[in-house]
């Protein structure tokens, strides 16, 4: 099995987190009943209130590091268990035998 290289997964992690954090936070104002996340981000991440512009930026930075620890832990979990995968032999081709 391949192993995966720290870096591109660390800042796909990162980005991907602080993206969907933004775009939750836009709903929440977009739709003023969406309070799901909203909730969850205030026990998550520590200094979030809703409607705060440093919040709002203190979270993103939180989002990022949340994002970048994931790859920390996910790649060498990915990688010990990967390296533990014997390879598949391919199978052999037999010679056909002449029946003559």
């Amino acid at each position: 099995m391949k192993t995966l290289h720290f870096w591109p997964i660390a800042w796909t992690l990162a980005v991907f987190s602080v993206v969907v954090f933004t775009l939750d936070i836009l709903a929440g104002l977009l739709f003023p009943n969406w309070w799901a996340m909203q909730k969850i981000y205030e026990l998550l991440l520590p200094g979030f209130t809703f409607i705060s512009w440093g919040a709002f930026f203190l979270s993103l930075v939180e989002s990022f590091i949340g994002g970048f620890l994931t790859a920390v832990l996910f790649v060498p979990i990915w990688n010990y268990f990967a390296s533990r995968e014997a390879p598949k032999a391919a199978p052999t081709m037999k010679p056909v035998r002449d029946h003559h």
